[in-house]
C-alpha cells in the first residue's frame, strides 16, 4: 500500500529489517563478530519513527522482540543490537524535540498527548473511529487487495513453516501487534499498515518456493480479484449517479479495465499460476485506483472538509480566516491554510469577537 512508503512506514520496515538480519544471524552464527552497521540502522530508524509517529514503532518492535525471546526461551540475541549505546543514541535523537516542545507547551503537552490522546484511544473510539475486534481482519481483504487473494493460499505453508527462524520472525512481527490493534477501541485503516510488509514477504516466499495451497477451496479465492473491482467500481458509479446526478463517463474506461483485468486474473489463475495472476490483478488495482481516486471520489461532494473549504473560498474574501468548532479533521487545515483554527464553541466565539 502507498502509505507504507511514507517516511514512518519506511523507518518501521528499516528497523524490522535490521532486527531480522541480526536475529537470523544470531540463530545461525551465535556470537559472530560484532558489527555496528545493523544496530546503527535499527536505533536510528527507531529514533526517526518516534519523532514522526510517537511510540507506535516502539510497540511493534518491542512486541516482536518479546515474542521471539519467549518462543526461543532466550533473549541473548538482543545483545547483538547493542542496547546500551543504542538507547543512548535514541535519546540523543529524540530529546531535542521533546525539550523544545516541553519548553513551549510545558506539562500540558504530555497531559494531552499521553493522557487524552494515547490513553483515550485505548478506552474509547476517538473522533467516532471506534470499532469492535475483527475490524482489521475484515478490512484486510480490501486494503491488502490484490495480494489478499493469495493470503488464504499461503496460510497453510506459513503455518507449516512456523518453526523456521525467518517465518517465526515474520509471525512475531505481525501477530502480537495485530492483536493489540484489534483490542484497542479506536481503529483507523492505516494503523496496521506497518505489519503488511511482513505478510507480503510470507506470501512472496510461498510463491517463490511453489508451495501455495492448490486445493479447490483455496484457489477459489482468486475470484476476489474480479469481485472486488466489480463491486467497488459499480458501487462508485451508482453513487455518482444517485448523489451527484452525473454519469462520470471519464471513470468508465478505468472501471471497465479493472473488471476485465480482474476477471482474466481469476479465470486464468490455474493455467498461468500466481505470478501472472497477481500481475494482472495489480493492473486491475491501478485502473480501479485511477477511476475511484482521480474521477469518482473527487466528484462526489460528500467530504466535509472539501465542502467547507469550497464554501469559504466562495465567500469573496481575499484572505479569509476560518475556525471550525466541533469538526476537528486536520485535512481542513491543509485545504484552508495553517491559520485555520480547530476549536470548540468558546474558541469560536472568541474568534468571532476578534
Amino acid at each position: 500500500p502507498p502509505s507504507v512508503l511514507r517516511p514512518s512506514g519506511v523507518l518501521g520496515v528499516a528497523a524490522m529489517g535490521a532486527m531480522a538480519r541480526i536475529y537470523l544471524r544470531e540463530r545461525t552464527q551465535p556470537g559472530a563478530a560484532s558489527e555496528w552497521v545493523l544496530p546503527a540502522i535499527f536505533w536510528t530508524a527507531l529514533g526517526g519513527g518516534v519523532l514522526l509517529k510517537g511510540p507506535l514503532i516502539l510497540m511493534i518492535v518491542g512486541l516482536a522482540a518479546a515474542a521471539l525471546s519467549i518462543f526461543d526461551r532466550s533473549a541473548r540475541w538482543l545483545l547483538a543490537l547493542k542496547p546500551v549505546p543504542g538507547v543512548i543514541w535514541l535519546i540523543v535523537l529524540v530529546s531535542p524535540w521533546f525539550i523544545a516542545i516541553l519548553s513551549k507547551a510545558g506539562g500540558s503537552f504530555l497531559a494531552e498527548s499521553v493522557g487524552q490522546d494515547l490513553l483515550g484511544k485505548l478506552a474509547s473510539g476517538q473522533e467516532s473511529h471506534g470499532a469492535p475486534p475483527g475490524y482489521y481482519f475484515i478490512l484486510f481483504w480490501v486494503t491488502f487487495w490484490p495480494a489478499s487473494a493469495l493470503a488464504v493460499m499461503a496460510a497453510p505453508s506459513v503455518w507449516a513453516a512456523r518453526r523456521e527462524p525467518a517465518t517465526r520472525f515474520l509471525l512475531a512481527w505481525v501477530v502480537p501487534s495485530w492483536l493489540v490493534f484489534e483490542i484497542v477501541v479506536t481503529k483507523l485503516p492505516h494503523y496496521v499498515l506497518p505489519l503488511y510488509p511482513a505478510i507480503a514477504i510470507m506470501i512472496a516466499s510461498a510463491i517463490d518456493r511453489g508451495i501455495l495451497e492448490r486445493a479447490r477451496w483455496a484457489t477459489r479465492g482468486a475470484a476476489w480479484w474480479f469481485v472486488l473491482p466489480a463491486l467497488i467500481g459499480i458501487t462508485g458509479l451508482v453513487a455518482l449517479v444517485w448523489l451527484d446526478r452525473r454519469l462520470g463517463l471519464p471513470a468508465w474506461p478505468f472501471i471497465a479495465g479493472a473488471v476485465v483485468f480482474g476477471l482474466v486474473a481469476w479465470w486464468l489463475y490455474e493455467a498461468d499460476g500466481p505470478e501472472r495472476g497477481l500481475l494482472r490483478a495489480t493492473a486491475a488495482s491501478i485502473m480501479l485506483a485511477a477511476g475511484m481516486y482521480a474521477v469518482i471520489l473527487p466528484t462526489l461532494r460528500i467530504f466535509p472538509s472539501a465542502e467547507l473549504a469550497r464554501a469559504v473560498k466562495a465567500s469573496g474574501c481575499e484572505r479569509p480566516l476560518a475556525a471550525s468548532a466541533g469538526f476537528q479533521e486536520p485535512s481542513l487545515i491543509f485545504l484552508l491554510g495553517t491559520r485555520t483554527q480547530l476549536t470548540d464553541g468558546a474558541g469560536a466565539a472568541e474568534f468571532l469577537r476578534q
